[in-house]
């Protein structure tokens, strides 16, 4: 799109935002693509303008499609620790199933896809029903509204999007590696949750592994030096509510690292003082705020509202729905997600990585014997 519109080649759109002296970008992930722009508020009627040409009428040509396959092939990680742990996981987690393809696609479908492709696909996503506009800055909603239906009255309604029934299923894989270095992730699913006890499962996870000073962090390198990095996060792709806990560190310190990332969840989830809530409400409160300054920020919360919830939900209601959990209910939050099915994606040394069946039966509080180990292939030999 970015090459050009009907009326408009691509030297002549960034030409425009030049002029502007604004920015203009896209960025596509598994459930959408976003055009991004910032500019002064004089220049939104006829930025918009701009942008819903691209949108509603991109030329597509031969020439440009095949320089964009280009781009696309030198844009390919082609297996960055990031993308290998990312496909790794949806690969196991929901096998044989579409939200395990990496976004920017393979080698050979790229290659294959054709002008007329491009075509059905922008007529069939590209409508007014898949279509959330959002604008923040120093302006009159009322004055807007006028703006962004002059600039895209001409797009088709066409038909709503939406996800296929995607099932979970919990794997497992480990990528051996003759890294002296290690990872495990493990992946939980929350999708089925509802909102409170999501809401109530996000403090669970910031209080255990959501910032510097988190559980983790503080159990597996302040007080151990046993890793280089730990977090716990929550990732949604295509209708999906995936809870990601994560810790790398020396291949050689894997089982002790994961004795104490499982110990480290079940502790947090059973002796959670008051304290510890109170401070992840505070940096829930803070991080709310703080969005408020950024613009990019504030259209991608706007955003997601609109296009999950159908409407908007103030910043401040969020953070109230948050204020009111209490510590039984981001405790029960904890104790869900250890009796979930974890999906578990380990990287590193094969020698050094713990069991996986153990990490399963740990993780549900079960204790595992070690016994006596077996005697090595040279010592069966005396």
């Amino acid at each position: 799109m970015f090459r050009g519109s009907e009326s408009r080649d691509g030297e002549e759109i960034q030409a425009a935002f030049s002029d502007f002296g604004g920015y203009l970008n896209a960025e596509t992930d598994e459930e959408s693509t976003t055009f991004v722009a910032r500019i002064l508020k004089d220049d939104l009627q006829e930025a918009l303008k701009i942008i819903a040409d691209m949108v509603i009428n991109p030329r597509l040509q031969e020439d440009d499609i095949r320089l964009e396959k280009q781009i696309i092939e030198q844009e390919n990680c082609r297996g960055c620790y990031n993308c290998t742990i990312r496909d790794a996981f949806y690969s196991q987690a929901y096998p044989n199933q579409s939200i395990r393809n990496p976004v920017i696609g393979y080698e050979d479908t790229v290659a294959s896809l054709t002008r007329e492709d491009l075509q059905e696909y922008h007529k069939l996503a590209y409508v007014g029903n898949n279509l959330t506009v959002a604008i923040s800055g120093d302006i009159d909603h009322d004055s807007v509204i006028g703006i962004v239906i002059s600039a895209f009255r001409d797009i088709p309604s066409g038909r709503p999007a939406g996800y296929p029934k995607f099932e979970y299923t919990p794997g497992e894989l480990l990528l051996g590696s003759s890294s002296d270095r290690s990872t495990i992730r493990m992946g939980f699913p929350l999708t089925e949750l509802s909102p409170r006890q999501r809401r109530a499962a996000v403090l669970y996870y910031d209080i255990l592994g959501g910032h510097g000073q988190s559980k983790l962090m503080h159990e597996l390198r302040e007080k151990r030096g046993l890793v280089y990095d730990s977090w716990a996060d929550e990732y949604r792709c295509a209708g999906q509510s995936i809870l990601f806990i994560e810790a790398s560190g020396e291949a050689k310190n894997m089982q002790e690292i994961s004795d104490v990332m499982i110990q480290t969840m079940i502790d947090t989830a059973h002796k959670l003082k008051e304290r510890d809530l109170l401070l992840a409400k505070k940096r829930a409160y803070s991080g709310f705020l703080m969005s408020l300054d950024d613009v990019f920020d504030r259209c991608k919360d706007i955003r997601t509202d609109i296009a999950e919830l159908g409407h908007l939900c103030g910043w401040q209601k969020r953070f109230d729905e948050y204020q009111s959990l209490a510590l039984e209910e981001v405790c029960k939050a904890g104790e869900i997600v250890l009796d979930m099915e974890p999906t578990i994606i380990a990287s590193g040394s094969m020698r050094n990585m713990p069991k996986f069946n153990e990490i399963r039966e740990k993780l549900q509080g079960k204790a595992v014997p070690t016994g006596k180990q077996k005697p090595g292939f040279f010592g069966l030999l005396h």
